[in-house]
Parts: structure tokens; C-alpha cells; sequence
């Protein structure tokens, strides 16, 4: 088997987003007097944190409001950074294969990313929070991108560093893991490799190479 298409999950793994977002939730629940600590954050799913708190639909819209006010405009590029030895893995990847992203994240915000850090060329497919209905949840997120280049889900591998992540092997697709501070409090599907840095991408995909199928 031939790995042909890596799909990078965005926050976590190419960026500190999940660093910044979580700085940023941390405020704005302050605010309202409720606290939440790193574990909370990874163990209820990141983002859907705050749906656990016990909070009113009122107090919920209010954290979102500060939240995205702070976090979906152009400054937060100064607080967001590419992560250690992303660049020279990307262009050294897509000389041979097919790259996506893979994120549940806004379009716009990707590719504000990408564009940013100057490495929008080295992918090929934005997958993204709108692709399709319940994002990586669904099996069909994978799928998509796995017909747009012309492959088997099986022939995908996603990079992933968290649970949302997973989701991957449900639609056939090999999912690694590249463990987070957050990551370290999740215990994750076996099915997944999990891998030190984002050096060890070309070795995992040598070692899937030797999987007959």
C-alpha cells in the first residue's frame, strides 16, 4: 500500500493556534467567573469546552462574541506562529504527494494562514469546517478529498493532534498523531500512530508502504 495524499489537521499542527484559542477562551470565561484548565480543555473536545460549563444560551453567545472578536481578525497574527520544522517537512512532502488540509476551521481563516506564513503553495485542496455536514465527524469529509485527488481513502493519512481527529479512521483513512501539551491528557483510538515530531512523517509513511493489503 502507497501512501498518496497527506492532510494536515491546521490548529495544532502546522500553528499554535490551539495555544491562542485557548488564551482567549480562558479570558473570556474569566469574565463570567468560570475557570477551565488545560485538561478540561482537551479532555471536552477544545472548542466544544464550553458547552459543558453548564452555562446559559446567554452567557454561551456572550463568551462567543468576545471570543471570535478577538480571535477571527488580522491581529492575531502576530500571536500566531508556524510550528518547529513545518516548512522544510511540507516542501520536502510535497515534492511526491498530494497535500490538504484537513481542519474544522473557517475557509478564510485558513487561508489567511497559509498565506501568512507563505506556505499556501504546497497545498493543494483546503479542507476546511464547511466542507461538509458535521466536518470530520463525517466519514465524507475524508472522502471529499480523497476523490478530489483521485485516490482510496486507504491511500490518505491524516496528521491530526487531537481527538476531532480521529475521526479519520472511520472513513478508512491511517491517522497520526503529533501529541500537544493538550494531547497529552487523551487517550486515543490505538489504530493511531503516534509520532514524536513532525519529522516522523516520512518514516511513517515508509512504514505503511510495507502494509500489504
Amino acid at each position: 500500500m502507497t501512501i498518496k495524499t497527506i492532510i494536515f489537521d491546521v490548529d495544532g499542527v502546522l500553528f499554535n493556534t490551539d495555544e491562542v484559542y485557548f488564551k482567549f477562551l480562558q479570558q473570556a470565561l474569566q469574565h463570567i467567573g468560570k475557570e477551565i484548565d488545560e485538561d478540561f480543555y482537551a479532555q471536552q473536545r477544545y472548542d466544544d469546552c464550553i458547552y459543558e460549563l453548564g452555562l446559559s444560551q446567554q452567557q454561551i453567545q456572550d463568551v462567543l462574541k468576545e471570543l471570535h472578536e478577538n480571535y477571527y481578525n488580522d491581529d492575531i497574527l502576530q500571536k500566531v506562529h508556524l510550528k518547529q520544522d513545518v516548512r522544510p517537512v511540507l516542501h520536502q512532502l510535497s515534492a511526491t504527494l498530494n497535500m490538504a488540509t484537513g481542519s474544522g476551521e473557517r475557509e478564510s481563516q485558513i487561508k489567511r494562514y497559509l498565506q501568512h506564513f507563505d506556505i499556501a503553495k504546497y497545498f493543494s485542496f483546503i479542507g476546511h469546517g464547511s466542507l461538509v455536514e458535521g466536518k470530520k465527524g463525517n466519514p465524507e469529509y475524508f472522502h471529499t478529498i480523497a476523490r478530489h485527488f483521485n485516490v482510496q481513502p486507504e491511500e490518505c493519512l491524516h496528521i491530526g493532534d487531537n481527538q476531532h481527529d480521529q475521526h479519520g479512521l472511520a472513513a478508512g483513512v491511517h491517522v497520526a498523531i503529533i501529541p500537544t501539551k493538550y494531547s497529552s491528557h487523551i487517550a486515543f483510538d490505538p489504530r493511531c500512530h503516534t509520532l514524536d515530531s513532525i519529522k516522523d512523517i516520512p518514516d511513517i509513511i515508509r512504514d505503511l508502504s510495507t502494509i500489504k493489503t
